[in-house]
């Protein structure tokens, strides 16, 4: 008998769509860049499930090529909002601190990426250092998946709290880029250093006990109780169709025409 297989990593599908939006914005075609990529094309009207990391990896790494913007991934993730995250974002801003808000991040971070994992790495009286690593990928769309990572967190950390926090330091396990300086902007510190054992950022004690301005402890325990238990979204198509069609015969009788419009496709293409 053969042993199980581990599922194959999947991340939001809402990453894949905001990378082709800006990508769009830089002037490449967004859906020549999904299909290069081997994404469906549903993952342009449809941010809510998941996509296997290996296309959004090499997404990454053609929207760079495509746009020639070397920052991508920092202007994205300095545009991002808790709310696109799902369920993610909200545990994020309904926890009570910032640091329990980052440890919902520890805990759940597979609701956004099943490669990803965000650990505590050390932790003293006056600041808290996490990692940020992708298990299994590696390359340059690693890399860049990676900046997206680090600066999203900040991002999130800033708009859940509404103050300005920064990261003590930042270390990445990768080369020094060209745009240095676009680092230093997008995550509010001048301590960002490259070729680090593994790709890191600290924050201040004072900074962590912050209180959190949309804190609801009652809706924070119903969230994390329900995310303890909910399995990645779908990431084949034939998955993506199943859940659409359930969803359709949920409502009610479905007709072909409404759950094609729902996949963005033809109704011939789900015959």
């Amino acid at each position: 008998m053969s042993s199980p297989t581990s599922p194959a990593p999947v991340c939001s599908a809402g990453i894949a769509r905001s990378v082709l939006v800006a990508a769009a914005a830089g002037g490449a075609d967004a859906r020549e860049l999904a299909q290069d990529a081997g994404l469906p094309a549903w993952v342009l009207a449809d941010a809510e499930t998941m996509v296997p990391s290996g296309n959004l990896m090499r997404l990454w790494e053609l929207a760079e090529h495509a746009t020639a913007e070397t920052s991508l991934p920092l202007v994205i993730a300095s545009q991002l909002q808790p709310g696109r995250l799902g369920l993610y974002g909200y545990l994020f801003i309904t926890s009570a601190t910032l640091r329990d808000a980052l440890q919902a991040s520890v805990d759940f971070v597979h609701l956004v990426s099943t490669c990803s994992r965000i650990r505590i790495e050390a932790e003293t009286d006056r600041e808290t250092t996490y990692s940020c690593q992708h298990i299994g990928e590696a390359g340059r769309g690693a890399d860049l998946g990676l900046q997206f990572c680090i600066a999203s967190l900040c991002a999130l950390v800033r708009a859940s709290t509404g103050q300005p926090v920064a990261p003590v330091h930042v270390g990445f396990a990768q080369s020094v880029p060209r745009s240095y300086e676009a680092f230093i902007r997008t995550l509010g510190t001048r301590r960002v250093d490259f070729g680090a054992p593994i790709t890191t950022l600290a924050f201040r004690a004072r900074d962590l006990d912050l209180a959190m301005p949309g804190a609801d402890p009652d809706l924070f325990r119903i969230l994390r109780r329900y995310a303890a238990i909910l399995s990645p979204p779908p990431a084949t198509w034939y998955e993506h169709f199943q859940h659409v069609l359930g969803e359709a015969i949920g409502h009610g009788s479905p007709s072909l025409e409404a759950v094609a419009g729902r996949l963005t496709v033809s109704a011939r293409t789900v015959t």
